[in-house]
């Protein structure tokens, strides 16, 4: 319970600041509280979550919201940074998550990309756009996860392009195909027929079934005699 009241009291001075004062130390602010990496992302996750909220409720203005969204994302950057220096990692996993073309949506799935690499994974992300040669990128990367971030329902035509290059450049033994956001997980049938091997509504879930999943595949592979697996990056002879 304490650590719970811990919690509230930084979130509620966080919040306001990121409504006021874009030159507050955030990430101190936080440390000095005892937060840890991940909660500091639970931290900036939920204030997302309010903004959405009061937005929702005409309790803020449109440019208040962008103002602030703005600040989330630069306080989600500095974090990353100072996690890359502060806690290193080997990493053994990568993942390459891939947004439609027109998705606006960009703090969410920064967010989601940082918990993936407090997770030991590496990652990148990229906009399907029509400068970027998808197939060829999926075809010449090892990537042992894809994830599609699907959060605008109207982008439908342009997951349909990405499911295409997927379905088309993804060794499905070696890499597992999963989505999420709002708009995958109303569409999780769709997605399902046409590939993805799982809707997550969250990036726990999402981490839980890349590993879970990768796990079947460790064990597929050494029942065959494979070498690599979704974990583990293939070993030369």
């Amino acid at each position: 319970m304490a650590d719970l009241q811990r919690f509230i009291s930084v979130l509620n001075k966080v919040y306001a600041k990121v409504l006021t004062d874009g030159d507050f130390d955030f990430v101190g602010f936080m440390r000095a509280r005892s937060l840890g990496p991940s909660e500091m992302l639970d931290l900036l996750e939920a204030c997302a979550v309010r903004l959405g909220e009061e937005w929702r409720c005409d309790s803020l203005g449109f440019v208040r919201v962008v103002v602030a969204t703005s600040r989330l994302q630069r306080i989600l950057t500095t974090l990353s940074q100072e996690n890359r220096c502060f806690e290193p990692f080997v990493c053994d996993r990568s993942m390459l998550l891939i947004l439609p073309r027109g998705e606006t949506h960009l703090f969410a799935v920064s967010l989601m990309e940082e918990r993936f690499r407090l997770k030991g994974w590496e990652t990148r992300m990229v906009i399907a756009d029509r400068f970027l040669d998808l197939p060829h990128l999926l075809e010449t990367s090892d990537f042992q996860l894809v994830c599609l971030a699907w959060l605008d329902g109207a982008l439908k035509h342009q997951v349909e392009t990405v499911l295409h290059a997927i379905s088309t450049s993804v060794i499905r033994e070696r890499t597992c195909v999963i989505a999420g956001g709002p708009a995958a997980e109303e569409h999780s049938q769709w997605l399902e027929e046409r590939g993805v091997e799982k809707v997550c509504s969250n990036a726990h879930i999402a981490i839980d079934t890349a590993e879970r999943l990768g796990a079947t595949r460790i064990s597929a592979h050494s029942a065959a005699g494979i070498n690599g697996s979704l974990l583990e990056p293939s070993q030369s002879a």
